[in-house]
């Protein structure tokens, strides 16, 4: 059997610029037709000026294809360079995460690969309103000196799975991300596409680059440079867990999507979690509009951010000790983080000396540790471990370069 994409159709519906694909999922079951639709949306002027092509379905599916260990057939053209990464570097690049992912044959047309780069259009980005996305705009929009291709000048923010079918929660983000835009005079644009059944049985975070590259891809007209914000760092352990996915190959994978037209760079991961906080924060222009809670969106929340879960307590602990508290206060609760500061410390303990350790939770603790803030004395034992084990050295003690220069994307050209 073979997964195949057919009937290439692009339709606007109201709001929505709309790219379908007949797409027979899974012969081995059933053998019946779906259709898979990218809802494409946003503010941009050139948003419904491009012609669409199979390009993002075959990124999209060439994943599941390889769970099932079947044939991707796509019945049209693919970009000549494009599909030759697709055939064989991006599946050998893949397969480092698991080796169960079975390479398979990748049948289509090569499109000649003719357009040519036009650095006028700049780059874009993903905005989540998190540090990963804001420290991006600091360094590529904010900054005075950036290359006009590398600027930003699109925000885009998916609807590809990270919450599965919950378009409410999605609107509240997208409406987040939309004030945000706004403040900065950006465009913003998305795509939304129900994934789920291409990749039962696999969580978000062993699949979300591909997914996201895939709805990239039905926008790739308003942009050169597309800066994928980085969670992890360059050089990180490349690993398939619960809390650790498809993130730790993304320096090696995006640029397999590079066309001569568009490119595909990871941002950020030459700069710790903790530098890239100390950055955010620090800058009045997005300490404001952080949004970094896992919780979702929940009708009993008091603000944006919940103030108890490990990101938002991570965040806090970090601004408390620098001083910055106030500055990000507006947009958590901070009651909550008040009354949960005991159990955040807790966990940011547990994080650094469990069996799950975390270098991002354990480089916080040394910082905490090095400013002089007195500790509670059930968690000086704790402190005093993880110095022993780590050292005392944080990443934003004093060296021979400054912060900011130390922190730019090696990934980015």
């Amino acid at each position: 059997m073979a997964l195949v994409i057919r009937q290439l159709r692009a339709d606007t519906a109201g709001e929505f610029f709309d790219l379908t694909a007949t797409v027979r999922l899974d012969g081995r079951l059933d053998g019946r037709d779906r259709e898979i639709t990218f809802r494409r949306h946003g503010d941009h002027p050139r948003l419904r000026d491009r012609s669409d092509t199979f390009d993002p379905f075959a990124v999209a599916l060439l994943l599941p294809a390889m769970l099932r260990g079947e044939p991707l057939v796509v019945e049209g053209s693919i970009d000549e360079l494009l599909l030759a990464a697709l055939r064989g570097p991006i599946q050998d690049t893949l397969r480092l995460l698991d080796p169960a992912w079975r390479r398979v044959p990748v049948e289509a047309e090569p499109r000649p690969a003719t357009a040519m780069a036009d650095p006028t259009l700049g780059a874009a980005t993903g905005m989540s309103g998190g540090i990963d996305s804001m420290h991006v705009v600091r360094h590529r929009l904010l900054a005075e000196q950036v290359p006009e291709p590398l600027r930003l000048r699109t925000f885009v923010h998916h609807h590809v799975g990270a919450h599965g079918d919950d378009d409410a929660v999605f609107a509240e983000q997208y409406a987040h991300a939309r004030r945000v835009a706004d403040r900065l005079g950006m465009p913003l644009v998305g795509a939304r596409c129900r994934l789920g059944e291409a990749y039962r049985g696999m969580s978000f975070l062993h699949s979300f680059t591909m997914r996201n590259v895939a709805a990239s891809m039905t926008l790739d007209h308003l942009f050169t440079y597309f800066l994928y914000a980085s969670s992890h760092e360059l050089g990180a352990r490349i690993k398939l867990t619960r809390f650790s996915g498809m993130g730790t190959l993304e320096s090696q994978l995006l640029p397999l999507f590079d066309t001569l037209r568009v490119f595909w760079r990871s941002f950020g991961g030459s700069a710790t979690r903790l530098q890239k906080t100390a950055e955010v924060i620090d800058d009045e222009r997005l300490c404001g509009d952080l949004l970094v809670c896992i919780r979702g969106f929940r009708t009993d929340r008091a603000a944006l951010n919940c103030g108890r879960c490990y990101k938002c307590g991570r965040l806090l602990l970090q601004a408390e000790a620098a001083g910055r508290l106030d500055a990000i206060a507006p947009a958590v609760d901070m009651p909550a983080f008040r009354s949960g500061r005991s159990h955040s410390l807790l966990r940011l303990l547990w994080l650094s000396l469990g069996p799950t350790r975390s270098g991002s939770e354990i480089d916080l603790v040394k910082f905490l540790a090095a400013t002089g803030r007195p500790f509670p004395w059930w968690a000086r034992p704790g402190v005093a471990a993880v110095q022993l084990l780590h050292g005392r050295r944080h990443s934003l003690e004093a060296n021979d370069a400054p912060l900011a220069a130390a922190t730019g994307s090696a990934a980015a050209p």
